[in-house]
């Protein structure tokens, strides 16, 4: 009796690749934090707070802030424009946020310790774009 010739083995190897697919493919569960909403709007908004004044804690200005950056892993840093015009003679620096000291009662923004001069030694920062 001649039988066909039928092979299970295709068949095996697609439904197992679809499992694989299938698995790959099933959603992920994001963790979520709550937060206390009305603790977090007591914050400070960045575009606010962008081109303000920051002043050392002698009342001198040391700089603007020119923008903010997210550290891929932990950390923001605000970016100060520091001297005139960034490129004659001025330029871009970055500080860690939890640096600065924001005095409510008048709207002024403190780096505490820093000067211009001290603020020109560090690295000039550049926009990775």
């Amino acid at each position: 009796m001649n039988r066909p010739h039928f092979s299970f083995l295709p068949l095996i190897l697609t439904a197992f690749f679809l499992c694989l697919v299938t698995e790959s493919a099933a959603p992920q569960e994001v963790g979520l934090v709550t937060v206390d909403v009305k603790d977090v709007a007591k914050g400070y908004r960045a575009n606010s707070l962008r081109l303000k004044p920051v002043m050392n804690d002698k009342g001198e200005l040391i700089g603007t802030i020119d923008d903010f950056m997210f550290g891929r892993d932990d950390g923001v840093f605000v970016i100060l424009a520091v001297g005139d015009f960034v490129g004659l003679g001025g330029h871009l620096v970055a500080v860690p946020f939890k640096s600065l000291k924001f005095d409510d009662s008048n709207g002024s923004i403190v780096l505490p310790g820093a000067s211009q001069a001290a603020l020109r030694k560090l690295p000039v920062f550049f926009f990775n774009r």
